[in-house]
């Protein structure tokens, strides 16, 4: 089976209009619409709220109407129409409900894209890809790719805050078009439903799950606060213009996504834990020294360094999700790891918010946003120290699980979903 160049190119457009508006949410919540740092972390926590709500939704009626082009070409129309009214409203209350919908519906596309891949993947007949994790792999990729591209579009707002929601409607209509005309249903292939009752299963039988679950929350939480407080830091105290911005912000999410196949290969030798460990230790202490300096030299390297930091631990994070889990119980495990960091993406905006306040009115103004970029880069480095004390525990349960599936695929030579 060919390569599915239409199906990654469709991911990855899909991704633009969501971060092409983060550069502008300044713009937009706190200049025109006269809101508060609130209002701008609803802004961003909000659609993840969406998301979290009609995800298994999306999953339940395309498998139910054995369909996913038409449903994906649907939401894709709805979702340019509600990126175009973001930029009509101007009461703030409907502004959240539309954006909290916007989110709803962008989760149908992006939830149903990822489908289509996990059809070919999950399909028997598929020799080249079939249980391989490829070609998940491969669309993971390019997910984290469009919204990498998409934060330096946010130039286009320099002059006009609205006009990067105009380019990602026509980018939506584009994507649901050309979905319509080139995507191709090949049969839908289930995996496993997901049951808390597996979840319980699998947690009890291993308790470390939490630990790629805390990472992942985590790690999550705190794109949170780079998304909202540490944006409007930039835009207010730095007086980045959108396009700028939008480059910084980029350099946390290129190396991201350029590193996740180089370190899926380098964890074959080193092992995931390491990685993870090593590479969460680096984004936090970047992360954290992003916040102290006005420097614009000083401010690149520290991001891109702590970019390379999230890239390094970002895909061994996932395959220790993966490898922890319970044999059968995989695809159980991997929703739930997805979960967790959609929760931890939903409430770092606002609890970055709130941190913010504290820090304001404890320490003077100089100080203040250097203590709020530490705290959330230690929250990276405590879960670190709080993991190396089970290091060798953790590797031996690992071994345990490895050996488990190798016993079963032996009996059983079909993969396990």
């Amino acid at each position: 089976m060919s390569f599915p160049y239409t199906l990654v190119t469709l991911v990855f457009l899909s991704m633009l209009p969501v971060t092409m508006i983060v550069p502008v949410v300044k713009d937009v919540v706190k200049d025109r619409l006269l809101g508060s740092n609130w209002e701008v972390a609803y802004f961003t926590s909000i659609p993840m709220l969406g998301s979290f709500l009609f995800s298994p939704i999306a999953g339940i009626v395309s498998d139910r109407f054995k369909n996913r082009k038409y449903f994906i070409s649907f939401f894709c129309f709805l979702d340019a129409g509600l990126f175009y009214l973001l930029t009509i409203v101007t009461d703030m209350n409907l502004f959240l409900f539309l954006r909290f919908l916007e989110g709803a519906a962008h989760i149908f596309i992006i939830g149903l894209l990822l489908s289509s891949a996990a059809d070919r993947e999950n399909d028997p007949d598929n020799k080249r890809y079939y249980g391989k994790g490829i070609l998940m792999g491969i669309t993971g990729m390019f997910l984290s790719l469009g919204g990498a591209f998409g934060m330096p579009l946010g130039i286009l707002g320099r002059k006009n805050p609205l006009l990067p929601f105009y380019v990602g409607s026509g980018i939506l209509i584009f994507v649901g078009l050309f979905s319509l005309l080139m995507l191709k249903d090949r049969g839908i292939h289930k995996v496993k439903d997901f049951k808390l009752n597996d979840l319980k299963v699998a947690i009890f039988e291993n308790p470390f799950l939490f630990v790629p679950f805390l990472f992942n929350f985590i790690d999550r939480f705190t794109v949170g606060f780079i998304i909202s407080s540490f944006n409007i830091h930039l835009r207010e105290t730095l007086a980045f213009h959108p396009g700028l911005l939008g480059v910084f912000l980029g350099l946390v999410l290129f190396p991201m996504s350029l590193l996740s196949y180089p370190s899926a290969l380098l964890s074959h030798k080193t092992g995931v834990l390491p990685l993870v460990l090593v590479g969460s230790t680096i984004y936090g202490i970047f992360l954290g020294l992003s916040g102290t300096t006005n420097d614009y030299w000083y401010l690149f390297i520290f991001l891109l360094i702590c970019g390379i930091g999230a890239g390094v631990m970002f895909v061994p994070s996932m395959m220790l999700a993966s490898k922890m889990s319970k044999p059968g119980l995989t695809a159980t495990t991997m929703t739930a790891f997805t979960g967790v960091g959609s929760l931890g993406f939903m409430l770092g905006p606002i609890v970055s918010v709130q941190m913010q306040l504290v820090f304001e009115s404890a320490l003077p103004p100089e100080y203040s946003f250097s203590a709020l970029s530490f705290f959330f880069g230690f929250l990276e480095i405590g879960l670190v120290f709080l993991t190396i004390p089970f290091f060798k525990k953790i590797l031996g349960k690992m071994n345990r699980i490895d050996e488990e599936r190798e016993k079963i695929s032996l009996a059983n030579p079909d993969p396990i979903l």
